[in-house]
């Protein structure tokens, strides 16, 4: 009965958005995809961070653990990953199971940086300066804790050897 509820209810917002799409300017209606599409955003984010969080869970591994060989230590995983996404236009950061997405154009300016001129340093400091204004979200979720943070230097290199850009 509560799929059957849920769906009522999709429907009647459905209905009611339809009947009220005739009455708005061009002004409403680009509102309203802008919207539709940050929201598309972070439900993609949403689902993605659960399944990382159902992969790293105890119970999300079943209890299968690979036995330790005497004397060694286990190796953590890698702290950043990145992944392409299906349609070719976005990125996945992984940082320790938190999923952050990206556009192909924020990944592209974040690898200019990075491969840019000046030390490493400079290009950290670059890279922290365009995180903390494009992509706020993002220092709120993983914690560098500024432009000389060996974390962010690690992201930094990650980007360096995942991507190359090619001179035309």
């Amino acid at each position: 009965m509560g799929k059957e509820k849920a769906h009522g209810a999709r429907k009647a917002l459905i209905t009611e958005l339809e009947a009220l799409i005739p009455q708005l300017d061009e002004a409403g209606l680009e509102f309203l995809v802008e919207q539709a599409r940050i929201h598309l955003y972070n439900m993609k984010v949403d689902e993605l961070n659960s399944l990382a969080q159902d992969l790293t869970s105890p119970a999300g591994t079943a209890g299968r653990k690979k036995p330790q060989e005497a004397g060694t230590t286990p190796q953590p995983g890698p702290v950043f990953q990145i992944k392409a996404g299906s349609g070719g236009g976005s990125y996945h950061v992984s940082y320790r199971g938190n999923w952050k997405l990206f556009s192909d154009t924020e990944m592209l300016a974040m690898v200019r940086i990075v491969q840019g001129p000046g030390s490493q340093e400079e290009r950290a400091a670059r890279l922290f300066r365009w995180l903390k204004t494009e992509r706020l979200d993002v220092l709120q979720d993983i914690p560098f804790q500024g432009a000389t943070d060996p974390l962010l230097a690690e992201f930094a290199t990650l980007l360096q050897k995942t991507f190359a850009i090619k001179n035309r």
